[in-house]
């Protein structure tokens, strides 16, 4: 045997015969076991690199690639029952195998200057030439540093690729099969969008290679369907997503956006009229795109009574809110709206109710005066400069406001100040934050998290240990595990659980975490299946 596989059987022996305890309390019991030296230094060498990270000393890469992170992966893996992905979007979830030949078709064909175009537009002059499946990879996968818009540009390859019903049964096929068999997820809650017609000319694809909503749904539903015939224990829910943005629709053919969404809501719904058996698998909808603009009632206004009616022919309604916003009053606005206008059954994302606003505004003090005493002003694309400017400034103290905005040094009294108006703020906020996560507890409305998505496409959280996964389980919110679209963000299913228990390495319990990714509230029967996994 392996020094590894021996590491790893000893690891799963510790993990099975205390019921899923927790990282830290697994890895302490761990080295009272009988290891050999090498293996009692990479235990230590881990437990090490597990209390630097949580000092904000290491970058969580080094756990998750380290001999004992790859144990708890292939530990992960190998449980007997199958993961439920609660959030993950067709267009970023397509490998770049599965794009290369299709997307070569497109290069190759009648209208290749056209694309090509629209490909340099998008990803840059040294997008082309395509040749390989490496050079499709580079191109939709977010390097560091890029965020939310540029993330939503990454999609158009897999876009254009999806033209016709088979391409989306093939699709849905891959897509099923890949994370089946790689990742232990038996099933998808896949969002996909219904239609993808738009007079942003960034966004447009040409007309003629435009699948209809019929073939959309139909092909979805048909190569899930292929797959389940093969693996019976396969599951899935079709929700089809809906762009929030006011601008995305197709001002040639619809006069307002209002219009526009009703319009698919009503095909959404001739759809299920002419194909009932599509109503076991297409139970809900969502709201997606970038929410930023999107947090005052009018907002919400102008896509309420498509909702609503969807609502009566029997649809859930989740919704993208909290994720990106400009403020974090905003970002919590945008989930109370969410909740009282559309009455969502499930939040999506919805950091803006588990960022700590004292924390926040604190971090935004500290931020704020050492640029000020440097004499740096604030950018005005910034959040610190978003944040400042909708702080509720007087007539006696918006000097204080106006010094920080332009790099004037503010002296002590003008310190204490802004320190009592951003203690004042935070208390206000956090307020308001408890009470729409109070509802969300007591209406029993379900959160997804999404630990990479949030941390890589936001500025929200400084670090994974710092999403609020662990503090959601312990209020008793009822959870959910996604992976956003998990090509685009270089991570899997495994990896996100990896995430959330190293990210709690105290207190988050295996067996909890087990719980929420399958889905399953009976712990005794969690139990039986661990202690299972040691007979083999």
């Amino acid at each position: 045997m392996s020094e590894i596989n021996s590491l790893n059987k000893k690891l799963n022996k510790i993990i099975i015969e205390t019921n899923g305890l927790s990282i830290f309390n697994t890895l302490e019991l761990l080295s009272y076991e009988n290891l050999d030296e090498h293996e009692s230094q990479c235990l230590q060498d881990f437990i090490k690199k597990l209390k630097l990270f949580n000092n904000n000393e290491l970058d969580i890469e080094d756990l998750l690639n380290h001999p004992i992170g790859i144990a708890f992966y292939d530990f992960l893996k190998s449980f007997p029952l199958k993961y439920h992905e609660e959030h993950i979007h067709l267009t970023g979830s397509l490998s770049a195998e599965f794009i290369y030949p299709r997307l070569k078709k497109l290069l190759d064909g009648k209208n290749a200057n056209i694309y090509s175009q629209k490909i340099v537009n998008i990803y840059g002059e040294n997008a082309l030439p395509i040749n390989s499946v490496e050079d499709v990879e580079k191109l939709i996968v977010l390097k560091d540093g890029e965020k939310f818009s540029r993330y939503l540009d990454l999609l158009y390859l897999a876009k254009i690729i999806l033209n016709t019903k088979q391409d989306h049964i093939d699709a849905a096929y891959h897509m099923a099969s890949e994370l089946y068999h790689k990742y232990n997820v038996g099933s998808i809650r896949l969002k996909f969008t219904l239609s993808r017609s738009t007079s942003d000319e960034k966004e447009a694809i040409l007309n003629e290679d435009l699948a209809t909503e019929e073939d959309v749904v139909l092909g979805l539903y048909e190569g899930f369907e292929k797959f389940k015939e093969e693996y019976p224990d396969f599951g899935y829910v079709l929700s089809p997503s809906f762009r929030k943005e006011a601008n995305f629709f197709d001002a040639t053919k619809f006069k307002t956006k209002k219009e526009s969404f009703e319009y698919q809501v009503n095909c959404l719904i001739d759809i299920l009229e002419k194909y009932p058996f599509l109503q076991n698998v297409m139970k809900d909808i969502d709201t997606v795109g970038d929410e930023k603009n999107i947090y005052k009632k009018a907002h919400f206004e102008t896509l309420k009574q498509g909702i609503r009616k969807l609502q009566y022919y029997g649809f859930k309604i989740r919704s993208h809110h909290g994720e990106t916003f400009h403020t974090l009053k905003k970002g919590v606005q945008a989930v109370d709206n969410a909740l009282n206008i559309w009455n969502i059954d499930t939040l999506e994302h919805g950091l803006s109710i588990g960022i700590n606003p004292n924390y926040y505004f604190q971090r935004l003090l500290q931020k704020v005066l050492k640029l000020n005493q440097n004499s740096q002003p604030l950018d005005d694309k910034s959040m610190e400069y978003r944040e400042i400017q909708e702080i509720h400034w007087n007539e006696n103290n918006s000097s204080i406001r106006d010094k920080i905005t332009n790099g004037i040094k503010l002296n002590s009294n003008e310190v204490l100040e802004f320190t009592k108006i951003k203690f004042h703020t935070a208390i206000e906020i956090e307020r308001y934050q408890h009470d729409v996560l109070n509802r969300i507890i007591s209406k029993n409305i379900g959160v997804v998290g999404l630990p990479s998505s949030n941390l890589k496409l936001t500025t929200a959280i400084p670090d994974y240990k710092d999403h609020p996964f662990s503090w959601w389980e312990k209020k008793g919110i009822k959870l959910g595990i996604g992976t956003d679209n998990y090509i685009t963000l270089d991570t899997n299913y495994i990896r996100e659980m990896l995430i959330i228990l190293f990210s709690d390495a105290h207190n988050l319990k295996i067996t909890k975490l087990l719980m929420v990714a399958c889905k399953e509230n009976r712990r005794a029967y969690i139990s039986s299946l661990l202690w299972k996994m040691n007979k083999k």
